[in-house]
């Protein structure tokens, strides 16, 4: 039998431990990193225990009860508003404030116990009142070993799939990693000789203008990070996050990247050039140089750009996708799914 209880913060050290020894956890789920942002998120984490009082999965998770801040910035967003209340009942989500995050599992776990896992949550929030449950998938190239028991549990449990983000990814185990464009690899030459370098652990203050310029220029919005938030994760996880930029001669950072590292995926979390740095096709010169690096680097396998969706969450940015393509970059698919629980009976 599987138990499950909520997370409160004196779990804080166990969920942490766990996450680092799972099959497909990343440093997002450390409590650290969920935290920063528990302001705009009211958290609905689980913990799952065997009949030995193990810990054998844990979910990411959110929902609209007001619950204390655990551990991240003082609140500056005001109040958030009741996230997914409906006539039928509570959205949980899992989770709205990252990426990726379904269940992060034991290396141990069989797949009839994530059958359990549906199964007892399901009951959970029949208990407590919630009338759906939107499960966020991790992609695959997050599993450090195989991991999708749960697509086999989503499908008995009829879930419905609601959104798919669409992901660029380069694997550098892959014959089409060395795929790029001549015209790339032409401004990549030319700036090289002109002196032009590129900054591997640079100043994220160098780096932010330029981003934020940009998104207010282009689409009048503003990072999802505030400054101060990705200063904080950056001194909470200072080999997780990096930033890269390209100076010109004269020194001035004219673009750059803010790199998330885990244990086998390079992820651009931001991209950004200024007006000189897209006159010179910066941007090319910095991910050719830093594919290049990152290939040569044997615990990294993939090379992932991120997503590129249109502003409606639906369409795809075209434009950008095949600017991410003409690195090698092909797709990898990152899903959402509703289960209705009051309808969930296998």
């Amino acid at each position: 039998m599987i138990s499950i209880c909520r997370y409160t913060q004196n779990k804080h050290s166990e969920w942490d431990e766990f996450v680092k020894v799972s099959k497909n956890g990343t440093f997002l789920f450390l409590r650290a990193y969920m935290d920063y942002h528990c302001d705009r998120f009211h958290d609905h984490s689980l913990m799952y225990y065997n009949e030995k009082g193990r810990l054998i999965a844990v979910l990411p998770a959110n929902g609209p009860s007001k619950s204390p801040c655990i551990g991240g910035l003082p609140s500056h967003y005001g109040t958030p508003p009741m996230q997914g209340e409906r006539g039928e009942g509570l959205i949980l989500h899992s989770h709205q404030g990252l990426t990726y995050g379904g269940f992060v599992l034991s290396p141990s776990v069989h797949i009839s116990e994530v059958g359990k896992l549906f199964e007892q949550t399901i009951s959970y929030l029949k208990e407590n009142g919630f009338g759906e449950w939107r499960y966020k998938q991790i992609p695959y190239l997050y599993h450090l070993i195989p991991s999708q028991e749960e697509d086999y549990w989503l499908w008995r449990y009829n879930a419905v799939e609601v959104a798919c983000n669409m992901m660029t990814v380069i694997d550098f185990n892959s014959i089409i990693n060395d795929v790029s464009s001549s015209r790339k690899r032409t401004y990549f030459n030319k700036l090289k000789r002109q002196g032009y370098t590129v900054v591997m652990d640079a100043e994220i203050n160098d780096f932010w203008p330029i981003l934020e310029d940009n998104l207010m220029e282009r689409f009048g919005s503003h990072p999802i990070h505030s400054l101060s938030e990705i200063l904080l994760l950056k001194q909470r996880f200072p080999e997780n996050i990096v930033c890269c930029t390209v100076k010109d001669p004269n020194g001035t950072t004219i673009a750059g990247t803010l790199l998330f590292f885990t244990q086998q995926v390079v992820r651009t979390q931001y991209i950004s050039a200024s007006h000189e740095g897209k006159r010179c096709n910066a941007l090319d010169y910095l991910m050719l140089s830093l594919i290049g690096h990152y290939r040569n680097n044997p615990q990294y396998r993939y090379f992932e750009f991120g997503t590129s969706m249109a502003e409606d969450g639906i369409n795809l940015n075209e434009g950008l996708i095949l600017q991410k393509e003409n690195f090698g970059g092909r797709a990898v698919a990152c899903k959402t799914y509703s289960i209705n629980i009051a309808e969930s009976i296998l």
